[in-house]
């Protein structure tokens, strides 16, 4: 019998014993690769290349970019009676909204916004343009929600609802442009308070009217005298409520006083190089550690 006969055939592993008998020689190959990297790569090579990669993008291909900041105050002028808060304040709401400052950071991160602004100021062909960073750029200008996502990177907004004040600022690559923006958003957030104060006094005018019109049907139908007499004090309210919402009407309800102009900066704020670059390099250390030691545990398991 011939050595090659004598020599026992091993004949591959099928189905699930096959797959798992690949899984085991993978995953091995995989933990002797790793090993024989974590004992080339040590921590300060590791640091050492995401600083210095950070390094240059921030001090080569990152923009300066400048911030004119806003700071505004949105007021609710409560002088609707008591009259118009009994009688509107089940459908409509009476006395001041909590919900004014959200409404005006709403708009101006707005689609409606973006669109007056880049009508002005041609802000998608500015985020897109190859003279941009070629990291950070609007690399797909049709998509609006790519473009709107840009622009709310560009204008930060830190609002105060409970006490109705708003900060805006706004970063862009020229410090005029960068004010003249701010400018633009605060004349048009005063417009979009100036619509919406229109559209409540119509609905208050409206629901008014409407109440004062029942109360009288109420009166010409009632048939007893505990009727009449129920029906003239809701009369009488209507009307005294229909008074007091004209008066009110004619009154600005919400506005927004300025507190600080838009700013013209002098000098770029951002990106805080020297800061970021510490800061990716710090995270990264940290991650490295965590990562090591767990490495470490779960290697020294294996040898136990």
């Amino acid at each position: 019998m011939s050595n090659t006969d004598s020599t026992a055939r091993v004949e591959p592993k099928q189905g699930l014993a096959g797959v798992w008998g690949v899984g085991k020689a993978f995953g091995a190959s995989l933990g002797d690769t790793a090993q024989r990297l974590s004992t080339r790569i040590s921590f300060w090579s590791v640091i050492g290349t995401v600083a210095l990669l950070s390094s240059v993008y921030y001090f080569v291909f990152a923009e300066s970019l400048y911030d004119s900041q806003a700071i505004i105050s949105i007021q609710n002028k409560a002088t609707v009676s008591s009259g118009v808060s009994s009688i509107l304040g089940s459908s409509l709401g009476g006395g001041a909204s909590a919900s004014e400052s959200t409404e005006t950071t709403q708009y101006i991160y707005s689609m409606e916004m973006l669109r007056t602004l880049d009508k002005d100021f041609h802000l998608r062909d500015l985020y897109s343009s190859s003279a941009r960073n070629p990291f950070w750029r609007l690399w797909w200008p049709s998509v609006d929600e790519d473009f709107l996502w840009f622009y709310q990177y560009m204008v930060q907004l830190d609002s105060q609802a409970d006490v109705g004040i708003l900060t805006i600022d706004v970063l862009d690559y020229d410090r005029h442009r960068a004010q003249a923006i701010n400018q633009k958003i605060v004349s048009e957030a005063e417009r979009f308070m100036n619509q919406m104060n229109a559209t409540m006094q119509a609905q208050t005018m409206k629901f008014a009217r409407s109440e004062l019109v029942n109360a009288v049907k109420a009166v010409k139908t009632a048939k007893d005298p505990q009727e009449l007499s129920v029906a003239e004090m809701r009369l009488t309210a209507a009307q005294q409520a229909l008074a007091a919402a004209e008066g009110a009407a004619n009154q600005q309800q919400v506005f927004i006083v300025p507190i600080s102009a838009p700013s013209l900066p002098t000098e770029t704020t951002k990106p805080e190089r020297l800061f970021d670059v510490l800061s990716i390099t710090f995270i990264t250390a940290l991650v490295y550690a965590v990562g090591f030691l767990m490495w470490s545990n779960v290697r020294d398991h294996r040898k136990a």
